[in-house]
């Protein structure tokens, strides 16, 4: 019978299910036929209602309602969160759960979700499941205190920065292991030049490429940003990615553009957009930046959400890897300025970026996971030739 492995998550943003699929694809690539895997929406699938709305929620909290999740955020980060919080809703959340655990019976269990911890932990010895239980934190660089149990397996992050901080919250120091962010192994292996990319995606070949994202979702003032740039950067070409939102994706194409303008849905083209692009404008979510970062394309970051993010943007910042600005008109200033002849800029940050990216974050994550079930440690690794990628360092 094949290994289980179980990745507890919640679709609270779209980082701990990207996360989770990435690690995933990870594991069946260098073990094929070897393990079951299992990504379970647990807050969704496994609590009861009123308790399973609640990841709907966030994308209010970290839209209008961001006063709200910056008050909770700065609440819960100053009092003991996983001793107040977690008894409390236990109770109220671990009869379903035990049942699917205990019908699963996985051989690891990995947390990609703040909340899966400490309460992971507790209902796998409420059943007596002597399994390894390893935490991979999805934020970059700023973590939040639950995001720590001193009693896992292992706790994977993906900076020295992000380490620091689960020292500091009780993390054991030989538990701790800096592996990158996990990204989808498609972004290993992007075509090696931006112009094969933009011939393959029909680009102009000769224009500077702008790429706007906000996520999954669509999220932030992409039309306004777009529509800065076209207006202010008259020898550029521009990738808009809406994602899911398809109000933004009709705004985009009825409008008129001053600039070759190309309009995409959620894609899975991404890793082309990223490798064809010179810049790419998006809100501070680690997954885009550390794919970016492996495209070696600098970030231009439009927002953030207060308390996991904005330690993104200080690390972008510090490392000179790309560039904040708040406003459309700030951007597309930017842009302009970068793409100016004789503007060394965009280079120094495109190469500060790529010496930032860790393209086998997933492969590491993948093979440390499966090290720890019992007689594994002699599979042979089997990373795809395209992607140079060293599972040792």
């Amino acid at each position: 019978m094949k290994k289980r492995i179980l990745f507890l998550m919640s679709d609270t943003g779209g980082g701990h299910r990207a996360a989770a699929l990435a690690i995933e694809e990870a594991i069946h690539h260098l073990y094929p036929e070897t393990y079951q895997t299992y990504v379970e929406d647990i807050w969704k699938h496994h609590t009861p209602w009123p308790v399973n709305k609640i990841p709907n929620t966030y994308a209010w909290l970290t839209g209008p309602g961001l006063p709200l999740w910056r008050l909770m955020w700065s609440g819960s980060v100053r009092w003991p969160a996983h001793r107040l919080v977690i008894p409390g809703i236990s109770p109220v959340l671990e009869r379903k759960m035990l049942r699917y655990l205990d019908a699963l019976r996985p051989d690891v269990v990995v947390s990609v979700h703040p909340l899966m911890n400490h309460l992971g932990l507790k209902w796998l010895r409420k059943l007596q499941l002597d399994v390894p239980f390893v935490t991979v934190v999805t934020d970059m660089v700023t973590i939040h205190p639950l995001w720590i149990c001193p009693k896992v397996t292992c706790c994977l992050v993906s900076t020295d920065l992000a380490k620091k901080m689960a020292l500091d919250f009780g993390m054991s120091p030989d538990k701790v292991e800096v592996v990158g962010q996990p990204v989808s192994l498609k972004f290993g292996v992007m075509s090696s030049d931006k112009q094969t990319a933009r011939r393959l995606l029909n680009l102009d070949l000769e224009r500077r490429t702008v790429l706007v994202v906000g996520g999954g979702e669509g999220f932030g003032p992409m039309f306004e940003i777009a529509r800065e740039i076209a207006g202010r950067v008259p020898l550029a070409q521009l990738l808009v990615v809406a994602g899911r939102n398809q109000h933004l994706k009709d705004r985009l194409e009825a409008a008129t553009w001053e600039i070759p303008t190309h309009i995409y849905g959620f894609t899975n083209q991404m890793p082309e957009l990223m490798r064809a692009a010179d810049v790419v404008t998006t809100k501070a979510g680690p997954g885009t930046i550390g794919e970016a970062f492996i495209a070696g394309v600098p970030p231009l970051i439009s927002g953030y959400i207060p308390g996991q993010e904005k330690g993104n943007v200080t690390y972008v910042q510090m490392h000179h890897a790309g560039a904040y600005a708040e406003t459309p008109a700030e951007i597309a200033g930017l842009i302009s300025d970068w793409f100016r002849p004789n503007n060394p800029t965009l280079d120094e940050m495109a190469g500060n970026a790529a010496r930032l990216a860790r393209p086998e974050a997933s492969l590491k994550i993948a093979a440390r996971v499966c090290s720890l079930i019992g007689n594994q440690t002699n599979l042979e690794v089997m990373p795809s030739p395209r992607v140079a990628l060293s599972l040792a360092g």
